[in-house]
Parts: C-alpha cells; structure tokens; sequence
C-alpha cells in the first residue's frame, strides 16, 4: 500500500479550464478532498491555495522519497473530446501504480486512445524527477465534454474510490447519517461572522441582498461583498443596477433555474418572504464583461466566475450566503495548441494555459469600448502590426501551429507574460513601445494576464 501525496493543480487565481459554469482548479480541488475524506491517514493534501506549478512547490518539497505523488488536473477541448489518462515524464516506464491508475481511469473516463502518455517538457514532471519522487498527473475526463463533466460531479466518490484502490488504499465505508433534531431551513443563524457594510456604496456595478431574517441590505459595488459570512444566513432575493444591457439567471430553492431578461435596478431577483434560498447564479452582459463569485455555505467561496458561467452550486441545496460583482476591462478568448479556441475570459484571470508546455497560437480580445492597439511577433511571420483592434480582430494564427513569441500593447492597462522555460514576465505597462516575450529565440508565449 502506497502513501499518496495529493496537488490539485492550478488555483491561486489560475481557473485552468472552464466547461459548463464550473473551473478546473475548483473541481479537482473537490476531487482532492474527498480523496482525503476516504483515504485517511494514507492520503496528505498538498497546501489548496497555492498553484504548485507557478510558485515551483516540488523543487522546494520535502517528503518521503517512498510517497507518491498524484497532480490532479481536467483536460479541454472541442465538446466531442473525452476521455481521461496518465501522464509521466517521457522515457520512464509506468510503474505498477501507473498502470493500475491509467486502466482505472480509462474504464471510468473512455475515450482515450493511450492511458498512458510520456511528456518531456512538463514543469512539473521533471521537478519531481530532478528530486527523485515518483510523480503522475492525472487528467480526470474533458471539462468541456459534458459527460465527462456529468460523471465527474455525480460520481465523484466512485471516481476517489477508484483513485485509492489503484495505489492500494482502501476506502472509508459509507458512514450511516446519524439523526438529529429537526431544525429550521437551513439552520440556526450563527453569531459573529463577517456582514456587509452598512452605508450604501453605489459605483459602476451596483448590488443589494436580501437575507434571512434581516431583509434588504444597504447597496454595495464593483467587488464588495453583500450578504456574510460565517453566519449561516441565506440570500434570499437580490437587486442590481447593471452595467448596459444584462441577464441573469438563478438557481433557487424548490423552484430551480430562473431566468431574467435585461433587468433594471428593480428587477426583484429571487423571493421575498417565501424562505427560498439562492443556490447559484450566472450574469450575462452584452455591454459589460462581469466577474463575480459566492460564498457558499459548507464551501466558502466560488472561483471567480466569467460572463455568462454559474458561480454556486446546484443539486447540493446549499445556500448563497454572499456575493461579489465586479465589470472586467474587457474579455480575451485564447487559441492554444491542440485544445482551439477556448471559452473568454476576463482580462484579469490567467488567458491560456500553463504548466503543460502548450503554445499561444492566437488570442481575440474584445475591448467593451476601449481602446487598444496590438502588435505581435509570431514564429517565421516576424511582426505583425493588428492597429486598433476590435472584437474580431484575430492577434495571431489558426491552423498554422505557430506560436506567438513577443507581444506589444497600447492601452489604459499593465499585462504580463508567461513565456517557455522562464515563466512569468514582471508587470508592463501598455505603452505602445515595450514588449514582452522574446524574438529570435524560439521561445513560445503560453499564456498572457492584464491588470
């Protein structure tokens, strides 16, 4: 029986993928914790709120040569990609937990041609092999393929089971529930915690809450939080005054997806005085990009949600205790090597992917009314000058595998780089002069992140 040591891979403000409302980094994130759950002793949790791969957590780790280590990941792609695998450090051969572990996942997530994959340029693997640790990543099914993605929430026990069984850890049975006292919906609203300011603060972004057994709390703005934490109280109904034109659909108790076209200020978002809780909620804005996250009950709070994701939970009955809301400067959607376009992002979230040796081939950015000029250095192209971009100005390539290799902005905004071998860039301003990345070095740009 193996000694497993759990990373879930990205976090720390990286989102890794996004299918269907939910991000990589929270549901491996899930995922690591119910391994934990069922494992017990035999399992460690590396530390959840850092990103191992960009603050190089295995060059610094120190723990038995004997533990095992398992990197949790979910793959991206077009919709019809599926299927989940192992992935060592190229020219090793798979040991009996690799084995066991790719003939696992390849019955629970089929799809993949080989279960096993050698890779030479993967951050972390050679980390670990530089170390001596025995180290695997495992892709747990496609997050855009929406059975993957299905059998991943509904099955995520059997998926842990599946996992431990693989290194020879045995399972925690099912503990029976034991009965407790029947208490009011949701139950008793706990002192202290924190709560929401009281004065009102309007801004670009407006939002109020109403909550249990409290009402309509004061207006708050571009990224405040309203409702609280750590008091075990439910919102119930919300107001905000948007950005342009703005819908918003909510999931709620007893009544489930709820859907609101082009709401005003006085659009009553929920219920009031019916006790029904909100579970999750999606924003979708025309005019505006939207950032926003919850606080959930038993879970903390969300990732930050982009424009038209869930942020929350459904089919847990877990209660939205508060919420953030906030406009990005503008939205970038990424062409990466093998996965195509992927879903936009904010500017501020991480634009690409890293950490798996995979090239920026393109990136289109809509600037919401900004003004923003673009150059890039792209393989055998040299440069090439885009002037004023607009929504469907492609910076870049598709279809031709070449990398993006340096980059010029000129903008109201910083942004950075991540480029091969040696990561992230410091912080530049958008000066229609400086540039970032690299030329005549064959070095590839990975992903890219604005301020």
């Amino acid at each position: 029986m193996a000694h497993l040591f759990i990373i879930a891979g990205h976090g720390a403000g990286d989102s890794g993928a996004v299918g269907y409302g939910y991000t990589e980094a929270e549901r491996v994130r899930a995922l690591a914790r119910r391994i934990v759950a069922l494992g017990g002793s035999n399992v460690t949790l590396g530390d959840v709120s850092r990103n191992w791969y960009a603050d190089k957590g295995i060059s610094s780790l120190n723990i038995p040569k004997s533990y095992q280590i398992l990197e949790l990941h979910m793959d991206s792609g077009v919709s019809t990609a599926k299927g989940g695998h192992v992935i060592i450090k190229e020219g090793y051969n798979p040991d009996q937990y690799d084995t066991a572990l790719a003939n696992f996942i390849g019955s629970f997530f089929p799809g993949r041609a080989n279960k096993v994959v050698g890779r030479a340029h993967l951050a972390n693997v050679n980390r670990a092999a530089a170390k001596g640790y025995s180290y695997r990543l495992l892709e747990n099914g496609f997050i855009t393929n929406q059975g993957d993605l299905n059998k991943f929430n509904s099955q995520i026990d059997n998926l842990a089971r599946g996992i431990l069984k693989a290194f020879g850890i045995t399972s925690a049975a099912p503990v029976a529930p034991v009965k407790k006292k029947a208490e009011p919906i949701d139950g008793e609203i706990k002192a202290g915690g924190v709560f929401q300011n009281k004065t009102d603060k309007f801004g670009v972004i407006s939002y109020q809450a109403h909550m249990r057994g409290i009402g309509w709390g004061n207006w708050q703005s571009d990224g405040l939080m309203v409702g609280s934490t750590g008091q075990n109280r439910r919102i119930e109904a919300l107001h905000i005054k948007p950005n342009g034109e703005t819908d918003v659909v909510i999931h709620m108790k007893g009544t489930g997806n709820k859907e609101y076209k082009n709401i005003t200020k006085d659009t009553l978002l929920g219920t009031v005085g019916q006790n029904r809780r909100l579970e999750a909620i999606r924003i979708t804005g025309k005019e505006s990009f939207y950032l926003y996250r919850v606080h959930q009950k038993s879970i903390g709070w969300s990732e930050w949600a982009n424009n038209g994701e869930w942020a929350g939970t459904t089919g847990k009955g877990l209660q939205m205790e508060a919420l953030q809301i906030k406009k990005s400067m503008f939205s970038v959607e990424p062409h990466v090597q093998s996965k195509g376009w992927l879903s936009p992002k904010a500017a501020e979230k991480v634009i690409g992917i890293t950490g798996h040796a995979l090239r920026l081939e393109a990136i289109r950015i809509n600037p919401y009314g900004k003004t923003i000029k673009a150059k890039a250095h792209i393989q055998s192209k040299g440069w090439v000058d885009y002037g004023m971009i607009t929504k469907d100005t492609i910076i870049g390539t598709v279809g031709e595998k070449k990398r993006i290799e340096c980059l010029c902005f000129e903008g109201d905004f910083e942004y950075r780089v991540h480029i091969q071998s040696s990561g992230w860039t410091d912080w530049t301003r958008a000066d229609g002069v400086a540039t970032l990345g690299t030329v005549g070095q064959e070095l590839r740009i990975e992903a890219i992140q604005f301020r």
